[in-house]
């Protein structure tokens, strides 16, 4: 390998991160391990979003041990989930960035495979990790491989390779921000093209990973390095709106980034699948008149109306 390789800086590890100092001193520990002696390609970056708890502490620890190997961002204020991932991405000096939840546990070996692949694979727009789902309750192992592949894809045609993955899989592992790398020079230029719009933000994640990965080369990496943890998302109090809502209309929006209406049909009945249906509605309705003057009626009226509309317009554009 030539020196200029050697010396490249190739990877940006951002780790977004708010009130949750314990979970964060955890992930810089496994950073520092998993990089081991590859410095010289990898930076290591936190986003603090303002945190109030003992993250300032844990990060001025964390510098003094690491010095100018870790940069340390703090915003003034709390600028939301997302735009914190966005912030890190655009602050980031590597060629690829690798955006990394506080919490999610990742194996040590993740590191030196994604580096690996970075160098032999300098064209791809995306790398998408393979990963298992565990239940943040019991930590059960709900899917063991969330692919069912048996080996790595690698393609300068992602809108094909994505397509056929999505017909039969959700978009789930796209909104899984920690199971994307992403060059951050497309990345940039499709935040500038494509900007995050306020009523899908929360979905946005899903509508750069995979936008990108249609858009140029991607690879999945077949083997599981990190775990999804359910029912511990940092917006699980808006489940439903973000499941019914806004994932739906960014999927849409996946139809002019090349990916095919079937895989884009698949992903919105996926969506939909603990939707009340409309002969389940109605039966309700039958049986308590006054339902549809309530809250829930109205949401589900509302979601129900989307998801036609969605499909109509997939149909017949």
């Amino acid at each position: 390998m030539n020196n200029s390789m050697d010396n490249a800086l190739l990877l940006s590890l951002v780790i977004p991160t708010y009130n949750r100092s314990k979970y964060l001193d955890k992930q810089i520990g496994w950073a520092v391990e998993s990089i081991g002696d590859k410095w010289d390609n990898i930076e290591l970056v936190v986003c603090d979003n303002a945190s109030e708890d003992a993250t300032k502490e844990i990060c001025a620890k964390w510098k003094k041990i690491l010095d100018n190997k870790i940069t340390i961002i703090v915003n003034n204020n709390n600028i939301g989930l997302v735009r914190n991932c966005l912030l890190g991405i655009s602050k980031a000096k590597g060629e690829f960035v690798w955006l990394i939840g506080d919490d999610d546990p990742i194996q040590v070996r993740a590191v030196a495979s994604v580096l690996s692949t970075i160098k032999d694979n300098r064209q791809l727009n995306v790398i998408h990790l393979n990963h298992r789902c565990v239940s943040g309750i019991d930590g059960s192992i709900i899917i063991p491989k969330f692919y069912s592949v048996d080996r790595d894809i690698i393609t300068d045609k992602g809108s094909k390779e994505l397509s056929k993955l999505l017909e039969s899989h959700h978009t789930g592992g796209f909104m899984f921000i920690t199971a994307n790398v992403i060059n951050r020079n497309a990345a940039v230029c499709f935040m500038e093209d494509t900007p995050p719009e306020e009523d899908s933000l929360l979905a946005y994640p899903m509508l750069l990973n995979a936008g990108l990965a249609s858009m140029g080369g991607f690879c999945l990496l077949e083997s599981c390095y990190l775990d999804c943890v359910y029912h511990q998302s940092s917006w699980s109090n808006k489940y439903e709106e973000v499941s019914y809502e806004e994932v739906p209309r960014t999927l849409f929006k996946l139809k002019s980034k090349g990916v095919s209406n079937k895989a884009i049909l698949f992903c919105l009945n996926h969506q939909y699948q603990g939707l009340h249906s409309l002969k389940d509605t109605l039966y309700i309705l039958r049986k308590d008149p006054l339902y549809f003057k309530t809250d829930k009626f109205k949401k589900w009226a509302k979601r129900w109306a989307l998801k036609n509309s969605l499909k109509w317009k997939l149909v017949s554009l």
